[in-house]
């Protein structure tokens, strides 16, 4: 397990999982109507690489030799192929089908297109493969694969079924008029993958959510300034709080053209928060705009390039898969996402085993989600505040795991005024929402500045949710304190002392 994890690989594939994949599932495939002629016309420009199968060397002698330019182009083909599969399954349109499998193989790729009109979708993410058999004449090209499969049913709004495996199979190319093909694929073994749970031994945690003032959202990572974040995580130990909630910005950290600056960024952070000593809640796939199944494969690639930054610093005490994934439901589809959940938890558990993990949702409502799963639950409280006590304690009583509340904020933006002047009512809510929720395992507060440039896309094109946005924090955006600055000083003095 640990040998094939440890490579990056996105493509998609089928294997013979069909006879799971029955009922629900129709008004997903009524709403597909894109057809694709060509598979480029379905790649994803992030997920677009030109080859994401690694080799081992044969353990026989093959008739022919086995070059580094054929494992870059049967690589390519097996990449193309599998990925191409799970477009159609997810868009139930097979005739991208025809450019990459042929005979037998064929056949079984599309009917599992027709199967998974039902509810059901597999996934490979990842990929190993070892020459078995190179016929002299360069025309049939036989490989032991070893694939890591995510497979999924949904039934109506619920997932019915999920299992991560790795799939042994026996995977049969033809070299045909137009290229390598799949002819055949046969598989031969299942191993389910067990990630076991890290636990939770970690501190009560006083945090809040970080931006710099003035690069909010997606201009954080790009206008990353070192010498403004030392300051800022300064300005936290001095409202008393011990953690910092980051956020990592889903394109800005898959794009490989700005991963490595990306990667060299959080580590400097880490090392920062490390310095002031406070604790960091990393935030993984903000503002992601797709959770479709050709795309799981690029999101493994992400955690396999991240987790090993965050896993090597001390700083990092528990790991965010996703901030409030549940407001993606409605748009994507609830089994879709948990699924999603399901396979990038359990991928980020086999990476970093001993780092805690929990899912921010936006409300108690979706606390329960995956609660199994995680090692702490959080959630986010924006609701009434005379019942939010009410609230964690029935997230509480329904859970086994610690329960922190990650969001939590007030804006000092006055709606019927139309201007910022509702300072005190920013503290005083405050004070009564952190006094109700005192018994959490940790407050995060939303957020540290006020923000005169909001990202619209981020928070939406309404100028009215914008002017509430710019005024959440608890210092102005020049760093002086507001009436809520000395509210959150005092909450986390109570959340703190033993």
């Amino acid at each position: 397990m640990t040998r094939i994890l440890g490579f990056m690989i996105v493509f998609v594939a089928f294997v013979g999982g069909v006879l799971w994949m029955a009922s629900a599932g129709l008004t997903k495939a009524n709403t597909r109507t894109v057809t694709y002629q060509y598979i480029a016309d379905a790649l994803d420009s992030l997920s677009e690489r030109p080859n994401h199968v690694t080799w081992r060397d044969a353990d026989t002698d093959l008739v022919r030799a086995f070059t580094p330019g054929d494992a870059g182009t049967l690589g390519l083909a097996m990449t193309q192929a599998w990925y191409a599969l799970t477009v159609a399954q997810d868009t139930q349109d097979p005739a991208i089908l025809r450019d990459s499998f042929s005979g037998v193989a064929q056949e079984r790729a599309e009917q599992s297109v027709r199967d998974a009109a039902h509810g059901g979708q597999m996934i490979v993410l990842a990929q190993e493969a070892q020459p078995q058999f190179y016929h002299l004449d360069g025309s049939v090209f036989q490989a032991e694969v070893t694939m890591l499969t995510a497979r999924y049913l949904a039934q109506g709004d619920d997932l019915a079924y999920f299992e991560l495996v790795e799939d042994r199979a026996i995977t049969t190319l033809m070299n045909e008029t137009n290229g390598w093909r799949i002819y055949a694929h046969e598989r031969e073994a299942a191993t389910p993958v067990v990630a076991p749970q890290a636990g939770w031994s970690g501190p009560t945690l006083a945090g809040v959510n970080y931006y710099p003032a003035a690069t909010p959202w997606r201009d954080f990572w790009p206008s990353f300034d070192e010498e403004v974040i030392a300051q800022d995580f300064a300005q936290i130990r001095a409202l008393g709080g011990n953690a910092v909630r980051v956020f990592l910005t889903a394109e800005y950290f898959a794009d490989t053209d700005t991963q490595q600056d990306a990667l060299n960024r959080l580590s400097t952070l880490l090392f920062l928060a490390e310095q002031a000593e406070l604790h960091v809640v990393p935030t993984l796939f903000d503002l992601k705009s797709t959770f479709d199944p050709a795309g799981w494969g690029l999101d493994f690639a992400t955690i396999q390039a991240v987790l090993p930054v965050l896993a090597a610093s001390p700083a990092v005490t528990l790991l965010d898969i996703k901030n409030e994934p549940d407001l993606d439901f409605a748009a994507h589809g609830r089994p879709e996402i948990l699924a999603w959940l399901t396979a990038m938890t359990t991928l980020a558990r086999v990476q970093a085993p001993e780092m805690p993990i929990t899912i921010g949702w936006s409300s108690s409502d979706a606390a329960h989600e995956l609660d199994g799963l995680m090692d702490v639950v959080t959630y986010h409280d924006y609701a009434d505040i005379e019942t939010a006590e009410a609230r964690l304690r029935a997230v509480q009583a329904a859970t086994e795991r610690p329960v922190m509340i990650t969001e939590i904020g007030v804006t000092s933006y006055n709606a019927g005024l139309g201007m910022p002047s509702s300072l005190t009512a920013q503290a005083d809510d405050l004070d009564a929402r952190m006094r109700a929720l005192g018994g959490a395992e940790g407050l995060f507060v939303w957020t540290l500045y006020d923000f005169p440039d909001v990202d619209g896309t981020a928070v939406g094109s309404s100028p009215w949710v914008q002017r509430l946005q710019e005024r959440f924090g608890v210092l102005t955006a020049g760093g002086i304190d507001k009436p809520a600055a000395e509210v959150v000083r005092q909450a986390f003095g109570r959340l703190l002392t033993p």
